[in-house]
């Protein structure tokens, strides 16, 4: 079906950020954070490899994925000086395996349940060639001996969004050491 010219298009919304707390109160706002205080996710070592995400989201329902935030705070003592963080996005999503991280609505007032689902540590088959698009990507630089630095693994929100059946997933890589975050990511489901 074409897309008719009064269809919504969400993306200007989320530009506004006095828009983002419209659709909290909405109960339209979902999230995930650690799952028990003081326990960290933790990333892989060395070479990025396509198949091993640090966190993944699966869009299984029918409305839009539109990322807002992803908070994270590198913990522990580490070795690296360079962290590379690689957000990208499939068309159709392929996953294998992983740490299921329950969603909540940021609206506890809200009976809406999140249609994403979200995991760490997860596992992914070799993709469809042209099915992953690179999004975003940065490196993170850090003192060597202490783990202090915080970044925002999305550029800015509402910077790509997720179609039904579509998948993100944030890697991060550590060149001698496995990275440990404490996280807040969120995102908003929007009908389109």
């Amino acid at each position: 079906m074409a897309r008719q010219t009064s269809d919504k298009i969400p993306l200007p919304l989320i530009r506004n950020m006095d828009s983002i707390n419209t659709l909290v109160e909405e109960g339209k706002v979902f999230g995930i954070a650690n799952t028990a205080v003081g326990t960290a996710v933790t990333g892989p070592t060395g070479a990025y490899v396509a198949t091993t995400p640090t966190f993944t989201f699966r869009n299984t329902g029918s409305k839009v994925m539109i990322p807002l935030f992803a908070k994270m705070h590198q913990t522990g003592v580490v070795a690296d000086i360079r962290i590379k963080i690689h957000v990208s996005t499939l068309d159709t999503g392929q996953f294998t395996s992983g740490t299921a991280i329950t969603a909540f609505n940021r609206n506890q007032w809200s009976s809406n349940a999140s249609t994403v689902m979200a995991f760490s540590s997860a596992t992914l088959p070799a993709f469809t060639t042209g099915n992953q698009k690179l999004v975003h990507t940065m490196d993170m630089f850090q003192t060597v001996t202490a783990a202090n630095a915080d970044t925002d693994g999305f550029p800015e929100p509402g910077f790509t969004m997720i179609r039904p059946g579509g998948q993100l997933d944030i890697y991060t890589v550590g060149s001698t050491s496995a990275p440990s975050w404490f996280f807040n990511i969120e995102w908003a489901e929007l009908e389109v």
